[in-house]
């Protein structure tokens, strides 16, 4: 008898247990964090259940001619669990993650209501760099030759509009430096002037306030194909920096020279200042060619001699022109990345309360770090940041850093980004670029519709397996009854606790293991019913019946375990999620009735034994079917 109160106690506290699990929609001790506040008990439902994002990626790696070059198992390993750090430590729930064949990867996220901040937390590298930004110096121009400069003049150039084509004029003029004819400047028509008639073009331009200065130079191959690379790359220089809206113009440094000596810097564009800063005209344009097959070029001077008259008084001896180019920024970098990082998490701006990403360097890092800040400090070279290719932020170093700590600020940072990025940053990079295949919506309306039926269907089950339980085999088909019960509800906390991601073939797992859990308590009823009619008492018959059973017991459920077993390995291999499911929610499920069968049952049915039910063994045999000897 004290052995069955033991067992009754133990029975008590674990449905206790179970009932308070489930009683509670979510559980927060600590760490230990289950329950979702969206579904019933509190339960992780997968995609089918509870709708969400199914992502498929595929790896991308690339060798120097740009083929396609299969990743290795390791590799895709890797990727599986930087991916899974990214996503638990997130908070976009429970993710279920597979590698599929060998250069894909299955990523389905149940109840995400946010994918496109799954995406970006899952697909972003997080190739932290960090670079040198020098910026606005000089450097020579390769392969540009000055002997190939045939001749350069002053001229005055009548304001084009964008885009519109400038043409030679007059017609009867055939080169830049032919004679001039005071002829009427038609709009977009180019006004030559000779090295002669220059004072006279002066006097000319001076009635005309619209006419602008302009340098026309005429060059030789091969450094007029170098040139027109120059302008080029000016007029690309002026677009905003990807991902900020700062911009770091090239510019073509000049100096001409005779009696004394005139420096001119232009950019593709004027810039004019704007707040604090200065921003380009893009309607004007300080660099043209001649639309035909000669090497003549015209360059706006206005920013340097406002009308053509003050350009002739200073420019009007000179003999000689060179070019040099001005760099708006090259990044150069230094060996520092976000391997070099120890921590990275988020906070804010001391004062000011915006977001930052606070970034410790390890002792590698400390020391990469130092040298940066130390070689650039107090100049106009900037520190820049870059993730995954884009830009955060590229700030001037006021003082060296040599304690190894630092912040990130951006422009467009806000709270959930910043614990995003100090996410990637923590977890690390990718170890192989990734793109996006598949990418599919599940309709949270269908998993609701999906999990009442499923629902539906459970409980129509168990009570019909319950009322056939209770009324053919009477007193111990009530007791099976109850260890039902308390079966469903113990199966239902081991799923929240672990936490299980319940499928629709989960559900059908579960329900498949109650008539395995009811076949274990038909096999022990009936081999009771053989010892009662044989005359043993109720207890007796009890005790044989159980341990006469245990062995068909034993060998049906290690069999069904075996091939959850298998079931399990294949889909791991494969990727088949559903199977998957079904074979890990079946192998505990059964593990459950095991311990439902051969514990709840006996025990209660031990206790009624020593009551007055005890006595009354017609109550212990399937209906109709007494046979009890006397």
């Amino acid at each position: 008898m004290r052995r069955n109160i033991r067992s009754i106690v133990v029975v008590f506290l674990l449905a206790t247990f179970s009932f308070l699990v489930l009683g509670f929609q979510q559980i927060n001790l600590s760490s230990f964090q289950r329950g979702n506040s969206d579904t019933p008990f509190g339960l992780e439902l997968g995609l089918d259940l509870q709708g969400g994002t199914h992502l498929v990626y595929q790896a991308d790696i690339r060798d120097e001619n740009g083929q396609s070059v299969p990743p290795n198992s390791d590799q895709m390993q890797s990727l599986k669990m930087t991916i899974e750090r990214r996503v638990n430590s997130s908070g976009l729930g429970e993710p279920i993650i597979q590698l599929l064949g060998e250069n894909r990867l299955l990523v389905q996220l149940p109840g995400v209501k946010d994918p496109d901040r799954a995406k970006s937390i899952i697909g972003e590298t997080a190739q932290l760099m960090f670079l040198h930004r020098k910026v606005n110096f000089q450097e020579e121009i390769p392969d540009f030759n000055a002997s190939d400069i045939v001749k350069f003049s002053l001229a005055a150039l009548k304001s084009p509009e964008e885009g519109e084509t400038l043409s030679k004029k007059p017609e009867q003029d055939e080169g830049v430096f032919d004679p001039y004819s005071l002829n009427v400047v038609e709009k977009n028509q180019v006004l030559y002037i000779p090295e002669d008639n220059q004072q006279a073009a002066a006097e000319f331009v001076q009635e005309n306030k619209s006419l602008i200065p302009v340098l026309a130079i005429e060059i030789n191959e091969p450094s007029a194909q170098v040139f027109e690379a120059i302008v080029t790359q000016l007029r690309v220089s002026m677009l905003p920096l990807q991902g900020t809206n700062k911009f770091y113009p090239d510019a073509l440094q000049i100096e001409l020279t005779g009696d004394l000596t005139e420096n001119m810097i232009l950019t593709y564009h004027p810039l004019v200042p704007s707040g604090g800063g200065l921003i380009p005209i893009t309607t004007n344009v300080n660099f043209y060619k001649l639309e035909d097959e000669s090497n003549i070029y015209f360059i706006n001077i206005r920013e340097s001699y406002e009308t053509y008259q003050n350009a002739y008084e200073k420019l009007n001896s000179m003999d000689s022109i060179v070019f040099t180019k001005r760099v708006g920024k090259r990044d150069e970098p230094i060996g520092l990345t976000g391997d070099d990082l120890d921590r990275a998490y988020a906070g804010q701006k001391a004062g000011v309360g915006t977001p930052i990403i606070n970034i410790e360097f390890n002792q590698e890092g400390t020391k990469k770090f130092a040298e940066l800040t130390t070689e650039i400090a107090g100049t106009t070279d900037e520190l820049a940041i870059i993730l995954d290719g884009n830009q955060l932020i590229s700030p001037v170093v006021r003082q060296p850093i040599l304690g190894g700590s630092a912040y990130i600020d951006g422009y467009d940072f806000t709270v959930q980004r910043v614990r995003d990025i100090s996410l990637l940053l923590e977890s690390g990079r990718l170890p192989v670029p990734i793109k996006l295949i598949t990418e599919r919506a599940i309709d949270a309306t269908l998993g609701i519709d999906s999990l009442s039926k499923s629902a539906s269907a459970g409980l129509l089950g168990i009570l019909l397996v319950l009322l056939f339980m209770i009324m053919y085999y009477r007193i111990p088909g009530f007791i099976a009854a109850l260890a039902l019960i308390l079966y469903s509800v113990m199966l239902l906390s081991i799923f929240k606790l672990l936490p299980v991601t319940l499928t629709l073939s989960g559900v059908a797992a579960g329900i498949l293991s109650i008539g395995m859990a009811v076949d274990a308590n038909i096999l022990i009823f009936e081999r009771m019913k053989e010892e009662l009619k044989l005359g043993r008492t109720l207890l007796t018959s009890i005790n044989i019946g159980f341990s006469r059973a245990w062995p068909a017991i034993r060998d049906g459920n290690v069999s069904t375990l075996i091939t959850c077993l298998i079931l399990y390995w294949f889909a791991d291999t494969l990727g088949a999620t559903i199977v998957k499911g079904f074979a890990v929610t079946l192998a505990i499920g059964v593990c459950v009735s095991l311990f439902s069968a051969l514990t709840v049952s006996r025990t209660l049915l031990r206790i009624i034994s020593h009551t007055s039910l005890g006595s009354k063994l017609r109550f212990y045999t399937p209906a109709g079917k007494s046979g009890l000897l006397n």
